[in-house]
């Protein structure tokens, strides 16, 4: 699509308005443009005490026109512009398609910051949700759900402890890769082959981040692997990474101890067992649905059944916590097919649910192959699909306790994790609310430093693909540590210090 912007305000967040009612859009320089191509055009003017929008949206022969006059607020010009574009747009796409989207005009992946902030202000329940409906546009069922979120994310935010960070470790290998996964390659036979040169780097990097952890007076909250699928690893190179974290950590003083295990047909009792005596606490085992011609359509390599037998082996083993992860709107499913998925998955009582939406990734199989039929604004069943879960998890007696959104998912749809209240996943809540440090390790992660006190957070990325991380050198490594981190501890202090 073309935009013709006559503004201050942030384009990406304008493209990213646009998308809300153009799902899929593209804005790259190279787009062909035809008469049919839509045209949005935003234009602000300041003026004594506000700072007025005007939105145009053209499709074809059809225009609509809108515009929003925000007061500015005491050295807030900024958000001042923001809003008052987020509005112009939003109501000139209502006037386009007759449609409200749930959401308002609320973007970003971390929503609960937004809520939260109202809270840390003083203001109520009562106030945060009219904020939220007033302000940016939320429906009154989202700004219920957001505000839940916030509520139950305050207890862990006010229990954390002080000088703590955690850690993450990455797995990035699948045995097959499924269809709306945007990283392929990283399930290629060339790719698994790395696993032993991979582990041998890793064990090495882990070395280095944990003596930085001690050097910097941290103390490790929560560690999680993640992936990928560590899983895919055999028992025994499992117990190599556990082995490697037991010379650094006492285990059992960690807050919370996760592995994922996303890949139902990758769990065995044996790397159960591995997992729980090295002190892991946290696992997820994830169907993603329950229906066997769905997961076949996405290139999940196991049935619902084999879920079964791989909660089983967890529970009975003696996971303290079990995750289990579903997506609502997956190619090929529907409203019917996916409530019974989630009332199976309540009916075993896991200790955390999370519903995700599906997600449409340029780079996954399903895009590449002609998936626009995918792109959706309002959603279709997926939307009734994700109200059915979160009615369905209040019922059981679960609570939401963390929240997070994607561009280019169905119908403009949230993420949500549900928890039986004292069980929910710690690191969720820290990796999105940024809360301390995270150190990561491994292909593909992020170290994220953070300071609250100065608002400022730093990112130090590893290569994305296993190949390229093992082209580093052990001094590339440690540099790419020690730079930014002792930068960035030279100049910020951290809160809890």
């Amino acid at each position: 699509m073309k935009l013709n912007l006559f503004t201050d305000v942030n384009e990406n967040y304008i493209q990213t308005l646009c998308m809300i009612f153009f799902p899929g859009a593209k804005f790259g320089q190279d787009e062909v443009v035809t008469e049919e191509t839509p045209v949005v055009t935003v234009k602000t003017e300041k003026e004594e005490g506000k700072i007025h929008a005007f939105a145009t949206i053209r499709v074809g022969e059809q225009e609509a026109k809108a515009d929003f006059a925000q007061s500015i607020r005491e050295q807030d010009e900024k958000k001042a512009g923001k809003i008052a574009v987020g509005k112009a747009v939003f109501r000139a796409g209502e006037m386009m398609f007759g449609y409200t989207p749930a959401w308002g005009i609320l973007t970003g992946i971390r929503p609960a910051k937004i809520s939260g902030g109202l809270y840390e202000q003083g203001l109520s329940e009562y106030q945060v949700r009219r904020v939220l409906r007033n302000e940016y546009f939320l429906n009154p069922k989202k700004a219920a759900l957001l505000t839940a979120v916030s509520v139950n994310e305050k207890k862990i935010i006010d229990a954390l402890r002080p000088n703590s960070c955690s850690l993450y470790i990455s797995i990035p290998f699948c045995p097959t890769r499924c269809a709306y996964c945007s990283f392929v390659s990283f399930a290629t036979k060339r790719l698994l082959s790395l696993i032993p040169a991979y582990l041998e780097r890793l064990l090495k990097d882990l070395d280095l981040v944990f003596d930085l952890i001690r050097e910097k007076g941290l103390t490790l909250s929560t560690i999680y692997i993640g992936g990928g699928t560590p899983t895919s690893l055999t028992a025994a190179q499992m117990k190599m990474i556990f082995d490697k974290i037991a010379e650094h950590v006492d285990v059992s003083s960690l807050d919370e101890f996760t592995c994922e295990a996303g890949r139902p047909d990758t769990i065995t009792p044996e790397k159960v067992k591995v997992a729980i005596d090295a002190g892991v606490t946290r696992m997820s085992i994830n169907p993603q649905t329950l229906n066997d011609e769905v997961l076949l359509k996405i290139g999940r390599c196991h049935t619902g059944e084999d879920f079964f037998r791989a909660y089983d082996i967890a529970r009975s083993l003696g996971i303290k916590y079990i995750n289990t992860d579903l997506i609502a709107g997956l190619p090929g499913d529907n409203y019917r097919s996916f409530s019974k998925s989630v009332d199976a998955i309540l009916r075993l009582r896991p200790d955390n649910m999370t519903i995700h939406s599906f997600c449409i990734k340029r780079s996954a199989t399903l895009t590449v192959s002609g998936a626009g039929e995918h792109y959706s604004i309002t959603g279709g069943e997926a939307q009734k699909s994700v109200d059915y879960s979160q009615v369905k998890a209040k019922l059981a007696g679960y609570i939401p306790y963390y929240i997070y959104r994607q561009k280019n998912t169905v119908g403009n749809l949230e993420n949500v994790g549900f928890s039986q209240p004292g069980a929910e996943g710690l690191y969720n809540v820290f990796i999105m609310e940024e809360l301390h440090h995270i150190f990561a390790v491994g292909a593909g992660s992020v170290t994220k430093l953070v300071s609250r006190e100065a608002g400022r957070i730093e990112r130090c990325f590893m290569p994305k693909y296993p190949y390229e991380y093992l082209k580093m050198t052990e001094d590339e490594i440690a540099a790419h540590y020690n730079k930014k981190i002792n930068s960035f501890f030279e100049t910020f202090v951290d809160p809890y210090r």
